[in-house]
């Protein structure tokens, strides 16, 4: 198959063809245009450069698409410290942000999709080269995916570098089965007297648009949450919740309250398949008789049933309390390629 790469470094030079890849391969919210616009408008880390990658067959439509971010000193997880120490300072150019915990290369299921998703990689290393990244590579993505193989034969070398934890949903009939049936009787009471509790107490549940939401008071809760593993920045005061609000309507907060106090707020995403627990903020000490998390946490997962979707993606970390609560794990890897000069101009362009 002939091929044409076509690169953009903005995401309104991208059409609604990258839409339509997009549902074809099933991409998650990450790839979507409404998360990239928001990301590319409002940074959550620093980004030198971003490259919205086309593999287009020659009726033009697309049969593969990455994004990517040129990025230095943008390492939270020391995936490029441990594993590639020469390269700390250096730019490397990766697919594609860092919040992205669900790295896959979108390509059109069909005959031809191990060539365009060939394509796809190549060019990768190529715009990297002419942007005299050191490194180029995708991170998170799932070790057992098909994305293994390809990268490897085209000499990345990957690593394990965390776990993604999820759910399939239509494994139950909906939240009261999950907890009949996927938890052990302990981690079920725990979580059913915390219920109970919070019904005691008044507990309110929100559930709302994000333009309708209290996303300061998010921010508030999510910074003092994270300050527990020194890593509050995470949610930068102001550039959060302007990222949050440009997400549209992909983006839901479930907000819980007893009486005017925000006690726990919850951001979800959306797409095609999946509803995603993107993120939590609780006021660990503001109810002693039951803890908001683990409120918030049954909210989510009801919201999960009820939105139709096939999976319910928790992200990374906390290991312990996913592991309790029956969630299914999958190595996550970064796959990285060291980078040659481009022996020509170092300009962005059609590959």
């Amino acid at each position: 198959m002939e091929y044409t790469v076509r690169l953009h470094t903005s995401i309104d030079d991208v059409d609604e063809r990258w839409d339509d890849l997009m549902t074809a391969a099933r991409a998650p919210v990450f790839y979507r245009r409404p998360f990239l616009r928001a990301f590319e408008k409002h940074p959550l880390h620093p980004v030198l450069r971003t490259a919205y990658l086309q593999v287009e067959d020659r009726s033009g439509q697309v049969q593969a698409a990455l994004p990517a971010s040129l990025q230095r000193d943008v390492d939270p997880m020391r995936v490029i410290a441990d594993h590639h120490p020469h390269a700390v300072g250096r730019t490397a150019l990766l697919s594609h942000v860092w919040h992205c915990y669900d790295s896959v290369l979108p390509v059109r299921p069909g005959p031809d999709s191990d060539s365009a998703a060939r394509r796809a990689v190549t060019a990768l290393y190529e715009t990297a080269s002419r942007w005299d990244a050191r490194l180029c590579g995708l991170v998170n993505v799932d070790g057992d995916s098909p994305l293994d193989p390809l990268l490897t034969t085209a000499g990345f070398s990957g690593v394990d570098i965390d776990v993604g934890w999820g759910l399939t949903l239509d494994g139950y009939t909906g939240f009261d089965d999950y907890l009949t049936h996927a938890l052990k009787a302990k981690r079920r009471q725990n979580l059913t007297r915390d219920l109970r509790a919070a019904d005691r107490a008044g507990v309110t549940v929100h559930t709302c648009d994000t333009d309708d939401a209290d996303l300061d008071g998010f921010v508030r809760l999510a910074r003092s949450t994270a300050a527990k593993f020194g890593n509050s920045d995470y949610y930068r005061q102001g550039l959060f919740q302007d990222f949050v609000l440009a997400l549209g309507d992909c983006a839901q907060a479930h907000e819980l309250r007893v009486g005017d106090e925000l006690i726990a707020s919850a951001l979800t995403l959306t797409d095609d398949t999946r509803l995603h627990y993107w993120a939590v903020g609780y006021a660990e000490k503001a109810t002693p008789h039951f803890s908001p998390f683990y409120v918030a946490y049954a909210q989510v997962m009801r919201a999960a049933w009820a939105s139709g979707r096939d999976w319910v993606e928790l992200g990374r970390r906390n290991p312990t309390f996913k592991r309790r609560y029956g969630l299914q794990p999958r190595t996550l890897r970064a796959y990285f390629k060291e980078v040659h000069p481009h022996p020509g101009e170092h300009q962005a362009g059609h590959a």
